[in-house]
């Protein structure tokens, strides 16, 4: 399929600057925190581990950004869904540990097993992921992420395809309802913070 239109495809090249960006919009994000309780060390590690979830999206879906790098979103197609173990591996996964603790990996692993059971359950049909979206925090409020999310929702509806995310963070729930997605789920982790599943039908 096409690249959405109007946003910047982000290659090898990007991926630094992208693990940057998204690593400042989630620096105070309910689910980091859980996992990075040291507001420090979430600083100096964050980049590092969401690298991993660009390089994954970038080889195994799609990751976009607005032309001037305000925001960025990682994409995960109908198939890919599912973060495999060997694909993060690939992506450089086994030098997590050399980066972060292990009692930092652990409650990432305990928190994303919680996730993953949401995602299975609600979205058990093909569907897009949108796995994460981030804008500057400077520029919230201004509309980067509704140009992040337009031309792909788009896209899904031309593909007839639903769309599935996570937000641990309530103020992005009515945001997403604003773009058709509905509230699937409402859950409080254990160890972690309340999330709020979403799911979007496409358009007829």
């Amino acid at each position: 399929m096409p690249p959405a239109s109007g946003l910047v495809r982000i290659g090898a090249g990007q991926r630094a600057r992208v693990a940057a960006l998204l690593a400042r919009a989630f620096q105070d994000d309910p689910l980091t925190a859980a996992a990075l309780p040291d507001a420090a060390l979430r600083a100096r590690d964050l980049p590092g581990l969401i690298g991993l979830n660009v390089r994954y999206a970038v080889r195994y879906g799609e990751a976009y950004a607005t032309p001037g790098m305000e925001g960025a979103a990682l994409w995960l197609p109908p198939g890919r869904t599912r973060v495999s173990t060997v694909g993060m591996l690939r992506v450089g996964a086994l030098a997590a540990p050399l980066r972060v603790s292990w009692a930092t990996l652990r409650r990432l692993a305990a928190l994303e097993a919680q996730t993953d059971r949401l995602h299975r359950h609600h979205a058990p049909m093909p569907h897009w992921y949108l796995s994460q979206i981030g804008v500057e925090p400077a520029l919230w409020g201004r509309g980067f992420a509704g140009r992040l999310l337009a031309p792909m929702l788009a896209r899904m509806d031309a593909e007839r395809m639903p769309c599935y995310l996570e937000t641990a963070r309530e103020r992005n729930v009515t945001l997403y309802q604003r773009f058709g997605f509905t509230l699937a789920a409402e859950r409080a982790l254990s160890g972690g913070p309340r999330v709020w599943a979403m799911l979007r039908l496409p358009s007829i």
